[in-house]
């Protein structure tokens, strides 16, 4: 019997399993708990727009597509088994005991009206109040589930593969470096995501996910209005 070691069966393989996957093809969903609905009521953020490009319906709606579109990067996070060691007459082997997760690092662009940073920024408030000496929030308030997905190379919208953060709320938000050396360079800034953690979900999961991720949109705008 012959190995598979020939470049038809390398291809066959490949072939057999949808091709090879491309870590460029992702998108990344969360929806901050009270965050901003669809109706953008910063007035700094819209004077800011005006003044760059004048009047424009867009930037009276926060577009939940503008999270992932200003994504530069993002892990999947690994799992890892934490074991300690057992002792056998001369033999020490290892007995696991419990998971661990890695945390999760985005890097996202930075627009003029800094959106971004103060998404994130206005999330920590509710996590620590900084105002209130300080105030500790409920997980319930301030954590939320946050979705990541590889797009498959031959679907526009079908994730190839997808995972769900648990309770993730952002842990550190990344400094931001200024300089006149900088003077060609796009700002971007870096969030990293405590969680408790992830589970992978399919095709059915993901659209009842994203339907989630809408409804609290809707939600957090009438809020707003009200």
């Amino acid at each position: 019997m012959s190995l598979p070691v020939s470049v038809d069966s390398l291809k066959s393989a490949i072939g057999n399993r949808g091709g090879l996957a491309r870590g460029n093809r992702f998108a990344i969903y969360m929806s901050r708990p009270n965050g901003p609905g669809l109706l953008n009521t910063d007035p700094l953020s819209i004077l800011t727009n005006l003044l760059n490009d004048g009047f424009n319906l867009h930037s009276l709606v926060n577009d939940p597509r503008d999270i992932f579109l200003l994504c530069e990067s993002v892990q999947i996070p690994g799992k890892r088994i934490v074991t300690m060691d057992q002792f056998h007459t001369h033999f020490s082997v290892k007995r696991p005991y419990t998971k661990m997760t890695d945390e999760v690092t985005c890097t996202f662009l930075l627009t003029n009206d800094y959106y971004i940073r103060k998404y994130f920024d206005n999330w920590q408030e509710q996590i620590v109040d900084s105002q209130n000496s300080p105030k500790i929030g409920y997980l319930s308030d301030y954590a939320t589930d946050v979705i990541i997905q590889q797009i498959s190379s031959k679907q526009e919208v079908i994730p190839g593969y997808q995972i769900k953060l648990i309770n993730a709320f952002p842990l550190a938000v990344g400094a931001i470096e200024l300089s006149n050396a900088q003077e060609n360079s796009v700002l971007q800034v870096m969030i990293t995501f405590a969680y408790d953690t992830w589970e992978s979900t399919g095709i059915i999961d993901s659209a009842a996910d994203l339907i989630g991720v809408g409804s609290n949109l809707v939600g957090n705008t009438i809020d707003q209005i009200l």
